[in-house]
């Protein structure tokens, strides 16, 4: 998961969500701080969702048809002639970063949306508590 912005009032492990306050200016201070998270998350969730339907939206290619006995030597002598090459040239570069898998994308926005419930839930007792002082 991505990392989220230090906060004050409220202290979010994995998915649960907890806020410790001691005064109304505090917890009026730390809905504010929820609320915003809240925002931050939602937008976090989004990109997920998004990056979700990319790698979804990837039809699965057509198989090709075998290759014959020339084509397949035609490839290992263009792929020994690169090796020649790169062996010249330097060292070949670094290796472009795995992409997440659907499942991976499926378990963070599990978490995203956990979290996102948890701080709903923590601003609803807020609310409450806020209320019920008057």
């Amino acid at each position: 998961m991505l990392p989220i912005a230090p906060m004050r009032f409220t202290r979010i492990e994995g998915t649960a969500v907890s806020v410790s306050v001691t005064s109304a200016a505090e917890a009026k201070a730390a809905l504010k701080e929820l609320r915003h998270k809240k925002r931050e998350l939602k937008f976090l969730r989004s990109a997920l969702v998004k990056r979700q339907k990319a790698v979804r939206a990837k039809r699965p290619k057509k198989g090709k048809p075998p290759k014959t006995g020339f084509q397949t030597f035609l490839e290992d002598v263009r792929w020994g002639l690169s090796a020649i090459a790169e062996q010249r040239t330097g060292p070949a570069p670094a290796p472009a970063p795995k992409q997440p898998t659907q499942a991976e994308i499926e378990s963070e926005l599990k978490k995203t949306d956990e979290i996102l419930h948890n701080i709903q839930g923590c601003i609803l007792q807020l609310e409450g508590k806020l209320l019920a002082q008057g």
